[in-house]
């Protein structure tokens, strides 16, 4: 029989990356809500931590947070007290300035951290949840924040969530998200492009009697886009092009932003059973090179593509 310590070294942990965060998370704890900057996650019997972050300007004051936190908790009807950093967590939040605290409100209660970074200047508050009876996350814990990273240097945001992965320029910035079952659809823009990603599942239902330009096309809602075969990763392909608009009305709508150059490259992952697209959109004529640069940087977290690196440099 396994003794706790080998059961959590043994433990199946996985990657969660969202907005500029990254973490490593035991592989049951899955997110129960997702916000611009916030995730909560849960696992049997419920919610098991909390982190909230967010680029400050100017001067900032953790006694002040930690007071907004403590009158927050207090409306719950919890106790509040700011504590000593724990020992086994010193070491994990090297490199960040660290204050710590805990509140109990009887049926559920939190251990957690505000963490500040002076190099890009984020503040994140971690809670980790737990409830009369629950296990203990201090080993968790300790590993989770060893692992937590708030900035890459390179450049790029990694967003990792579910079974999809993306490393994306930082110019891109999540404008809404849905994650439904069978299709995920993150939408960004910057850089003058609108950029969305998309994962369809099962493949294998989806594409019983058409073909993945078939469906490429019911997905594109338009007659007017011409698709061709190509490769993604070694996977089978389609590319579509919308036409250029064309005529004096053409040229008003994509002036007024309400139409322009888009192109639209979807691919299946057999082995994932999934489908994979990228759209983009904008102003300018979308070139090959941007669109592969995309499609290098998407993939799936059991398939990802050489090149998809969540390690932040």
């Amino acid at each position: 029989m396994k003794t706790a310590r080998q059961e959590v070294k043994t433990r199946r942990w996985k990657i969660i990356a969202w907005d500029g965060v990254r973490v490593a998370v035991p592989g049951d704890w899955e997110p129960a809500r997702i916000g611009r900057r916030y995730l909560l996650l849960q696992s049997d019997p419920g919610a098991v931590m909390e982190i909230k972050w967010a680029a400050v300007k100017g001067r900032f004051s953790g006694r002040r947070q930690l007071r907004q936190l403590r009158r927050q908790v207090r409306r719950k009807g919890a106790i509040f007290r700011e504590t000593a950093l724990p020992e086994t967590w010193r070491t994990s939040v090297v490199g960040f300035e660290a204050d710590s605290f805990q509140w109990d409100a009887g049926s559920e209660r939190a251990t957690g951290l505000l963490l500040r970074c002076a190099t890009c200047r984020t503040v994140s508050l971690i809670q980790f949840i737990e409830r009369p009876g629950s296990p203990p996350l201090t080993g968790d814990a300790a590993r989770l924040l060893a692992s937590f990273r708030d900035h890459r240097n390179d450049g790029r945001i990694a967003w990792a969530l579910y079974d999809i992965v993306a490393v994306l320029p930082d110019h891109f910035v999540m404008k809404r998200h849905r994650f439904e079952a069978g299709r995920f659809v993150l939408q960004f823009e910057g850089g003058g492009r609108r950029l969305t990603l998309y994962r369809w599942a099962p493949a294998e239902v989806l594409l019983q009697d058409r073909t993945l330009a078939d469906f490429a096309k019911t997905s594109a809602g338009e007659t007017e886009w011409v698709f061709r075969s190509s490769k993604v990763h070694g996977h089978p392909a389609v590319d579509g092009d919308h036409p250029m608009p064309i005529g004096l009305l053409g040229r008003l709508r994509t002036g007024l932003g309400i139409a322009g150059f888009r192109r639209l490259r979807l691919w299946r992952v057999s082995e994932s059973n999934r489908i994979l697209g990228i759209q983009l959109e904008g102003r300018r004529p979308i070139e090959e090179a941007e669109i592969q640069a995309v499609s290098d940087g998407y993939g799936m977290v059991d398939k990802r593509p050489f090149g998809i690196d969540l390690e932040p440099p």
